[in-house]
């Protein structure tokens, strides 16, 4: 019976120019998702922005110098910015990876500019904050920037998932200097800012080495959280 059960419809807005593949298939495991160009978008109506993993976020957007560890990738930047992001105010926003880090500089935040031991490919425990816990799930780390949306009101973020543990011990800013760090920082894995209705996922549910409870708990959290009923 649960399996003849329809899928809720998405029509999803995505970068043809990005690596989308993956994203998609992994969203289709819970919704009937339907791809919509954002370069050859004509009046669609749409339930979900998407925003997938590639090159690092221009630091002119949150107001720092390009650090040494920082490639960016300036037209992509400007397009889902302009085409994406700004274009559709109201319609819920999903960065995964690099998107993640885009929907949190495009709400506001800063990124840290270089961290280690994230990228590494392996699998990391998660620490869920209230009232989104539902156990203990392991996640892939692949980056070496972070999500800092601490500069922001308190209001303005929510912090969904950390890393249960540090994993790096340097937090590089564009100077090339340690970050400040605010009191009770943790490494910030999923993020959601309510302003913009954009949830950020830094980790990979998409990928093959991701434990199926993470993929579905994951999928759960999008729905609920962007509220994709």
């Amino acid at each position: 019976e649960k399996e003849n059960k329809k899928k809720r419809k998405l029509v999803v807005l995505v970068n043809p120019s990005a690596g989308n593949e993956s994203y998609i298939n992994y969203l289709s495991m819970k919704f009937d998702v339907t791809v919509v160009d954002a370069k050859k978008y004509n009046n669609e109506s749409l339930d979900l922005i998407l925003f997938t993993g590639g090159e690092d976020i221009n630091p002119k957007y949150y107001n720092q110098e390009t650090g040494r560890y920082t490639a960016i990738n300036i037209e992509r930047d400007k397009f889902e910015r302009d085409y994406m992001f700004d274009r559709f105010p109201n319609v819920p926003k999903l960065g995964i990876c690099r998107g993640s880090q885009f929907v949190t500089v495009m709400s506001g935040g800063k990124l840290v500019q270089h961290v280690n031991g994230h990228a590494i490919g392996k699998l990391h425990e998660l620490s869920f904050k209230k009232p989104y816990f539902g156990g203990v799930f392991n996640i892939t780390s692949t980056h070496h920037q972070m999500m800092f949306p601490y500069n922001l009101k308190e209001e303005d973020y929510s912090i969904v998932a950390t890393s249960k543990y540090f994993l790096s011990n340097t937090y590089l800013n564009g100077n090339n200097n340690e970050t400040e760090l605010p009191k009770g920082f943790e490494e910030c894995e999923i993020v959601f800012y309510p302003k913009y209705n954009a949830l950020g996922i830094q980790g990979h549910p998409e990928m093959p080495n991701c434990p199926a409870d993470t993929k579905d708990f994951c999928l759960l959290l999008i729905q609920k959280i962007l509220k994709l009923y």
